[in-house]
């Protein structure tokens, strides 16, 4: 078993060309409620994370290899853990990404499926680059998990757009998860491919049913 206070997680890049797509496919984990598109099936690593209070939580490290490009899955367990410090996890776990002895390049915050994200861009040491997604389902999912997505490519290679781009959520019956905000502010859970979704007030129907 690894253990680390601190997360380091190689990981990789977009495919070199449309062939290479073919050898791609969707790596669903159930248990860990996530899928993603990888090249290879992934090794599987357990270790710990160390929380913001210093609580020592379990974590998986998924990892697959595809020529000079790594790809990484790396899930934080907070289950068990408050809901001061589950809300703060976002925080601290791209703080705990950047503290690498790696050039950071870029950071921003997204949305992805509804959950929030901070996405990060890193030079490291050898001249490769990392791109990384830190990713906390909203507390209405029951996930309680932290979920930190990097590829590492070399410097000339296109950034990992079909790996990042790929992950999805599951719940408890396999079904994808994803979540919009309504006008107080509130999660409500989108159900069905893709559409437009009405705003919902507090106190009604928290899913949206998409008619196709």
């Amino acid at each position: 078993m690894r253990s680390y206070g601190l997360i380091s997680i190689a990981l990789g890049m977009l495919i070199a060309s449309p062939s290479l797509a073919q050898d791609w496919f969707e790596y669903v984990n159930q248990e860990d409620h996530f899928a993603v598109s990888l090249p290879a099936e992934p090794s599987i690593d357990t270790s710990t994370f160390i929380s913001a209070s210093g609580a020592i939580l379990p974590s998986k490290i998924f990892t697959a290899v595809h020529g000079d490009s790594t790809y990484v899955v790396t899930v934080v367990n907070y289950d068990g853990v408050g809901a001061v410090e589950y809300a703060g996890a976002l925080a601290h776990g791209a703080a705990s990404v950047s503290a690498r002895e790696s050039e950071l390049t870029s950071e921003n915050e997204a949305i992805y499926e509804g959950f929030e994200t901070r996405m990060l861009q890193f030079t490291n040491p050898d001249q490769t680059r990392s791109f990384v997604a830190v990713t906390l389902p909203p507390t209405v999912s029951h996930l309680r998990r932290l979920y930190i997505v990097e590829g590492r490519s070399p410097e000339d290679a296109p950034p990992p757009g079909l790996f990042q781009q790929s992950l999805s959520f599951r719940d408890n019956d396999g079904i994808r998860l994803r979540y919009g905000t309504d006008v107080d502010g509130n999660k409500f859970r989108i159900m069905g491919d893709t559409c437009g979704y009405p705003y919902r007030r507090k106190g009604q129907q928290p899913v949206v049913m998409c008619d196709f």
